[in-house]
């Protein structure tokens, strides 16, 4: 934005002018010219009805119209564009904060990820919930302007806080100033959500519905914009940069509180150009009061004898004492509030982005090319498709619909965006299936797995409970489902140089682990020996695969120690001691083709016949035998858990339809919230709006919590069903919705109202803006 775009009307400035010292005193300069130039705000086309304000003088033409081109694109006032460059970077604080707080919680301050998951969604339902805080200061007490003010310096102080106690030295395991510093950062948040739009439409200088409808998406393109950024660059900070030998945290939490500032200043300088209004003082309380009295009194007449004197609305039987206009903004409030029951349910699945899919995409493969995606990259996706789907849906997809007449009502807009988001998670089961078929499925309780290596040079047949299986030299064999308790498995060696007389050997399974049973042939005793050793129980790491060794060796020696050599790339070479006859201990393993070496005597190794490919997520073991009493050194290889076999690209559908489902559901919705909202009541219906959010988060938590669903895949499936019921019964609820004119009624200034408001920044100040033309005809 350039330096002086901002207009000043005429009007305005002469009134303020005559202040003299104490409009010196707002914005610290000792004299004070019009700007030279103009934006498209002020001109009239030719051929257009509309006339300028009279107490505006033609300007000057500028040259160089470039950011006036965009304004006139998206038909914007210079006031509304101050509250949207506010608005990024508030969301960059916002986002920024987000995309790293759980990692923060478990690498900082040391919490378990049950519990940072928990912390970081009670993070999100407070700052939606404080918007309700947000709602009453601006609606009932300061205004929305004051309250933004307000609010946004008790915002910068939490970022701040959590910043400066992200030092290693003052973060501590109990994190009381990292919790203090979010609850700040929480409130000031929250709070001015539910002021920030409501405060840039009142700056448009119309009253038709489609203004409104730009606006409001511009504002949601702008606070998705700051979301992408912050999810790419804070990440980048707090890894690639580090302080103190560890993750740069105070750095990540840093810049956000600098944008912060910077969103404060840019707010505080675009003053000249809003439209202040003051607060509507406490109707809200006196609208709780007649709902009161009407309910009681409908009581009364529906109990009565004689019901005469019907009325056409329940909130008409509220007593004669309370305004017309008070039951008039409740009719509209409660009209409007009747929908929002059914909206939560949208949000459940919408915030599942940053936590069901994020962790499913940890379970697919990643790889794309010669880029490797991390899982929480994916979420970015979503903002990305919003950014480039949302001038394609003002620019064209609505045009050609409004042509067509179809989808123009906002709530049927919304009721599509719902439909949209259960179809996306039903996308999202079916992906999930496809990688379940190549997870290994924990056995039902009081069941694990076995399976057997034969390290012999010979067959035999095996039997334990109904089982009857044939293991050939150095295989493995499928993986069995038995009861956890202690059995006996019956060995019989078919044409061994082992004792032939059949082998008892009695085993206990844990509940806890799967198990594989190694086989193997004494060199000195022929004497068959059958090891239990328990299967992975570690966390796989990303960007890895887990590898244990298994080297049988015909070797007089048993307890000489030997090394094998894994090389998977160039100058990346893993050693890892093994002994004769004993499995090694899983070892996270860099991907790729990877060749083996064992060591021989002295220094020198020998290369094991064949390769293997590591890939992400895949657990294995590796047998190492030598080929028919031979010095040649083969391998056998088992696949303990399979690698992430599904390409993360098939995630791409499910992101677009919710980011499509998104623009129609929420831009709509914010859309909704302002114009049907009473003018007295906007901050009010915008909390209530942004508090759908947050119960949201909370049906989130509440179900993951409870782990009643153990399959993910159904547990998509659920939510995609539930998403289904639930837009049907909107689709039927919206049918009786009746839309109600922009109310503009206590958009201008009177008389009164110039007394008891200020600028924000100067208390002295008391003249208030006047407006002429046809936006100052009112409708009381």
């Amino acid at each position: 934005m350039r330096g002086n775009t901002s207009h000043w009307r005429t009007d305005h400035f002469q009134d303020w002018s005559s202040e003299g010292p104490k409009f010196k005193g707002l914005l610290c300069c000792t004299d004070v010219t019009m700007p030279d130039y103009e934006t498209l705000d002020d001109r009239v086309s030719a051929g257009s009805d509309d006339v300028a304000p009279a107490s505006k003088p033609e300007s000057p033409k500028v040259s160089g119209q470039a950011w006036g081109r965009l304004l006139k694109v998206f038909n914007l006032s210079n006031a509304a564009i101050f509250t949207v460059v506010t608005e990024f970077f508030e969301k960059f604080t916002y986002f920024g904060v987000r995309a790293i707080l759980v990692l923060y919680f478990t690498n900082a301050l040391i919490l378990s990820e049950r519990k940072a998951t928990s912390l970081y969604h009670v993070f999100v339902f407070l700052s939606t919930s404080f918007t309700i805080v947000g709602a009453f200061l601006s609606d009932f007490c300061f205004g929305r302007y004051r309250t933004i003010l307000m609010l946004s310096i008790v915002y910068l102080a939490g970022s701040i806080v959590l910043s400066v106690t992200a030092l290693p030295t003052l973060t501590g395991q109990s994190g009381v100033g990292a919790y203090i510093g979010l609850f700040f950062l929480s409130l000031g948040s929250g709070g001015i959500r539910s002021c920030m739009s409501p405060f840039g439409a009142d700056q448009l200088n119309r009253k038709e519905e489609k203004g409104f409808r730009i606006y409001f998406s511009f504002f949601y393109f702008s606070m998705n914009l700051a979301a992408l950024f912050a999810g790419i660059f804070i990440p980048i900070l707090r890894e690639d940069v580090q302080c103190f030998n560890a993750d740069c945290y105070i750095l990540a939490f840093g810049v956000p509180a600098i944008t912060m500032l910077v969103a404060f200043v840019i707010f505080a300088v675009g003053t000249p150009t809003y439209k202040i209004y003051p607060a509507t003082g406490n109707l809200f309380g006196k609208l709780l009061n007649a709902t009161g009295s009407a309910i009681v009194n409908k009581i009364k007449w529906y109990m009565s004898k004689k019901k005469a004197g019907a009325k056409e609305h329940w909130l008409d039987w509220a007593d004669e004492k309370y305004e017309p206009e008070i039951i008039t903004d409740g009719k509209r409030l409660y009209s409007v509030l009747a929908l929002y029951p059914l909206l939560p349910m949208y949000w459940a699945l919408y915030e599942q982005q940053g936590s069901r899919w994020t962790l499913q995409a940890q379970e697919m493969d990643r790889n794309v090319g010669s880029i490797k995606l991390k899982p929480d990259q994916l979420q970015s996706l979503n903002v990305l498709f919003v950014l480039l789907l949302l001038p394609l849906f003002e620019g064209f997809v609505y045009p050609q619909l409004e042509k067509r007449k179809l989808l123009i009502q906002p709530v049927t807009r919304m009721s599509i965006g719902m439909l949209g988001a259960a179809v996306a998670f039903c996308i999202t089961g079916i992906v999930q299936i496809q990688i379940q078929k190549w997870q290994v499925t924990p056995p039902s309780d009081g069941m694990t797995e076995l399976k057997i290596f034969n390290g012999a040079s010979c067959q035999f047949n095996i039997d334990f409970l109904e089982h009857h299986i044939v293991t050939d030299p150095h295989t493995f064999s499928a993986s069995y489902l038995v009861p956890v308790d202690t059995f006996t498995l019956h060995i019989i060696p078919v044409n061994c140089t082992v004792p032939q007389l059949p082998l008892n050997r009695t085993v206990t399974m844990d509940s806890k682990t799967r198990s594989t049973f190694f086989m193997v042939q004494d060199f000195k005793t022929r004497q068959l020996n059958v090891k239990q050793v328990p299967d992975n129980q570690l966390k796989i790491l990303d960007n890895s695969a887990l590898v244990r060794i298994f080297p049988v060796l015909e070797t007089p020696d048993n307890s000489s120690n030997r090394t094998v050599r894994l090389e998977c790339k160039q100058n990346a070479v893993n050693d890892l001691p093994v002994m004769p006859f004993v499995p090694s201990l899983y070892t996270p393993i860099e991907l790729g083709s990877c060749t083996l070496q064992l060591s021989g005597a002295g220094s020198k190794f020998r290369q094991v016949e064949g390769e293997i490919d590591l890939k992400d997520g895949g657990v294995y073991t590796i047998a190492l035998y030598q080929t028919n009493h031979t010095e040649n050194i083969t391998m056998q290889l088992n696949i303990d858990h399979w690698p992430k076999t599904v390409s993360v690209l098939w995630q791409i559908p499910q992101y677009i339809i919710i980011s499509v489902s998104e623009i129609l559901f929420s831009v709509t919705g914010l859309h909704l919230a302002y114009t049907q909202a009473p003018s007295s009541m906007r901050s009010v219906v915008m909390a209530v709006w942004l508090l759908t959010i947050g119960i949201g988060n909370l049906i989130v938590v509440v179900i993951a919590e409870s782990a009643l669903i153990a399959d993910q895949a159904v547990e998509f499936f659920i939510f995609s069903l539930l998403m289904g019921l639930i837009t049907l019964i909107f689709v039927v609820s919206a049918r009786f919705y009746k839309y109600h004119p922009i109310d503009t009624r206590h958009n201008f200034l009177s008389k009164s109202d110039q007394e008891k408001e200020s600028d924000g920044l100067n208390s002295e100040l008391k003249t208030a803006p006047s407006y002429t033309g046809e936006e100052n005809k009112t409708n009381r």
